[in-house]
């Protein structure tokens, strides 16, 4: 029982994680500065998948998710998706993606108003793209 518990107490050893020279990076809330950590995460850029859009009448489900890639530079947020070619911007991360999905929407209604022989170039891959993405609730 002894050369088991010996066995035991050995491996424990091994493990890098928990040795006195590799540490968990744990802190405590007042270690932690949230605020800062979110606002550097942004400088460099995250994605996130946007699955609804609303105005205030009506709420826009989207069939697949639209990426949205969200950025800072100085004191501005920004959200884009490239594929759809539109930006949001604002002062806070949900200002910028309020005013994407605000943009999404006005192309959303301006490209299902378009005749396809009224449209060349990008905007008939950006109608054909509109035409598929939306189901529309109430």
């Amino acid at each position: 029982s002894e050369g088991r518990d010996n066995m035991t107490y050995a491996a424990r050893e091994t493990v890098n994680a928990f040795t006195p020279t590799f540490q968990f990076p744990v802190g405590t809330a007042q270690e932690r500065e949230p605020a800062k950590e979110f606002q550097r995460a942004f400088m460099y850029g995250q994605s996130a998948p946007l699955w609804a859009l609303s105005t205030k009448t009506k709420r826009y489900k989207v069939s697949r998710p639209i990426k949205v890639h969200i950025y800072a530079e100085g004191n501005l947020f920004f959200a884009e998706n490239e594929t759809l070619v539109v930006v949001g911007a604002g002062n806070s991360v949900s200002e910028a993606m309020e005013e994407l999905s605000q943009h999404i929407i006005h192309f959303y209604q301006y490209y299902k108003k378009l005749s396809t022989d009224k449209i060349m170039g990008d905007a008939v891959r950006l109608k054909k793209i509109y035409e598929t993405l939306f189901i529309e609730q109430g």
